[in-house]
C-alpha cells in the first residue's frame, strides 16, 4: 500500500510541478495549454526589458490587520516607493477597511487568481511582506505536509524577490507565558477562541527557526511582542493621523462643565479585551450618574471603522483593555485628543495613557470625572511614533534603502 501512496504523491507533484521558464524566474503552473505557455514566455521577455528600479516596491498582505498593510503601503508610496496592500478575506461584506487588492477566499481558491497575483509581483514588486505567515500564491499546492507558506517563500526566491514576515499579536503571542506574567490576562480562562488562537500561534512559532535559518526579517507591530520574538524588528502601527487629529481640533473634550464625563468602550473582541471586567464598572458609574456611557455591546451594534472618528468625537475618555498591548485603537484616541485608559506594562514603554487595572479602573474614572484634567502629550506621541514615518524608517533600515 505504501508504494502505491508514494507513487500517487509523485504523480500529484509532477502534475503541479511542470515549470514555465520566465527568464529570470520560474513559476509552477497547473494544467496550462500550449498556447497559454507560449503567451507567458513572450510576456517574460517584457519583464526582462524593464529597467532595474532603485526604489523598492512592496506588496503587504494578505490580512491587512487593523488596516496596517494599507497604511504602510500608503506611507511608502508617499515617499516614492510605489506599494500596495492585499487582503484575502472570508467574506467581502464584512470588510472594515479598503485594500489595494482584495479577494474573497472563494476567489483566491481559483488558480488563475493566484497566478495573476504572482504575475503582478513578478512585474512590479521587489519586496513582499507576509502578514501572520499566511500564504498569498500557493501555486504548487503540494500536499507534502509542509506549511504552505514555504511554497511562497521558494517562489519569491525563484523570482529574486526579498521577503519579510509581520506579526500583529494574536498570531504569535505566547498566551501561556502572557498569562504567567499578567494577572489580568484574558488567557487565564480556557475557551474555544483561546484554543483556536493557541493552535495558530503554535503553528507560526514552529516556523520561527526556519525564518531565522533563511535570514528572513521578522517584524512585530507592538513592543510587547518582542518578549515572544526577541530578535524581531519593531514596525510601529500606523494610523491616519490627520483624520483623527481633526477630531481633536473640531471636537475638543469636556465641551460643557455641566455635561457628564463621556466614556467610550468599544472592544473589537469582547473576550480578548476583558469586556466582562470593564463594562460592569461603566454600567455601575452610568447608573450612579457619574458618567455618560452607551453600551454598543448590549445594543448589539456593529460599527464600520469609518464611523470611529465620529464616535470618538462624542467621548472624553476612551477605555481600551487589560491585555497590556498598545494597539491601533488607543493610538487613534490619543491623536483625537482623548484621555485614554488601559493597562500599560513596563515593556510597552513611556506612553501618555492612564494605566489601570481591574482594581483601579473605577477610582481612576471617578477621579477624571471630578478633576476634568486635560490630556498631556497624547497628540504629540501619536504623531511622533505612529503617523507612518517611523514605520518607513524601520523598513528602510532593515532592507537597506534610503528615504
Amino acid at each position: 500500500m505504501k508504494p502505491i501512496i508514494a507513487l500517487l504523491r509523485r504523480i500529484h507533484r509532477w502534475n503541479y510541478a511542470r515549470r514555465v521558464e520566465f527568464g529570470f524566474w520560474k513559476v509552477r503552473f497547473k494544467r496550462e495549454s500550449r498556447l497559454r505557455l507560449l503567451s507567458l514566455r513572450l510576456r517574460a521577455g517584457q519583464f526582462l526589458k524593464e529597467p532595474l528600479r532603485a526604489k523598492p516596491r512592496f506588496l503587504i498582505g494578505p490580512t491587512n490587520s487593523a488596516n496596517q498593510g494599507t497604511l504602510w503601503a500608503r506611507e511608502l508610496s508617499r515617499a516614492g516607493f510605489a506599494s500596495q496592500s492585499l487582503r484575502i478575506s472570508a467574506e467581502a461584506a464584512n470588510e472594515w477597511f479598503t485594500t489595494d487588492y482584495s479577494l474573497t477566499r472563494t476567489e483566491w481558491l481559483e488558480f488563475q487568481r493566484r497566478q495573476s497575483l504572482a504575475d503582478m509581483v513578478a512585474r512590479s514588486k521587489n519586496i513582499i511582506l507576509f502578514e501572520s505567515l499566511r500564504p498569498i500564491f500557493r501555486l504548487l499546492n503540494a500536499k507534502d505536509g509542509r506549511n504552505p507558506i514555504l511554497e511562497d517563500f521558494e517562489l519569491m526566491q525563484l523570482m529574486g524577490k526579498k521577503i519579510g514576515v509581520v506579526f500583529h499579536g494574536s498570531d504569535i503571542r505566547d498566551t501561556k507565558a502572557h498569562a504567567a506574567r499578567n494577572p489580568f490576562s484574558p488567557f487565564h480562562k480556557e475557551s474555544p477562541e483561546l484554543e483556536k488562537m493557541q493552535a495558530r500561534t503554535a503553528e507560526n512559532a514552529a516556523l520561527l527557526p526556519i525564518l531565522r535559518e533563511r535570514n528572513i526579517p521578522i517584524f512585530v507591530t507592538t513592543k510587547d511582542l518582542l518578549i515572544d520574538v526577541p530578535d524581531a524588528h519593531w514596525l510601529p502601527v500606523t494610523i491616519d493621523f490627520d483624520r483623527f487629529y481633526r477630531v481633536a481640533v473640531e471636537s475638543p473634550i469636556f465641551p460643557s462643565e455641566d455635561e457628564k464625563l463621556r466614556v467610550l468602550f468599544l472592544p473589537s473582541r469582547s473576550w480578548l479585551k476583558s469586556a466582562e471586567l470593564i463594562e460592569p464598572v461603566l454600567i455601575k458609574l452610568r447608573d450612579e450618574g457619574v458618567i455618560s456611557y452607551h453600551s454598543y455591546l448590549s445594543a448589539g451594534e456593529s460599527l464600520n471603522h469609518s464611523q470611529i472618528p465620529g464616535v470618538m468625537a462624542q467621548a472624553d475618555l476612551v477605555i481600551d483593555q487589560y491585555l497590556g498591548v498598545v494597539g491601533v485603537f488607543p493610538i487613534e484616541a490619543l491623536a483625537a485628543g482623548r484621555l485614554v485608559m488601559s493597562f500599560v506594562p513596563p515593556e510597552a514603554g513611556e506612553i501618555p495613557i492612564i494605566s489601570v487595572t481591574p482594581g483601579t479602573l473605577e477610582g481612576e474614572i471617578r477621579r477624571v470625572a471630578a478633576t476634568r484634567h486635560k490630556p498631556v502629550a497624547g497628540i504629540e506621541y501619536a504623531k511622533q511614533w505612529h503617523d507612518g514615518r517611523e514605520s518607513l524608517l524601520a523598513l528602510a533600515e532593515v532592507y537597506g534603502f534610503k528615504i
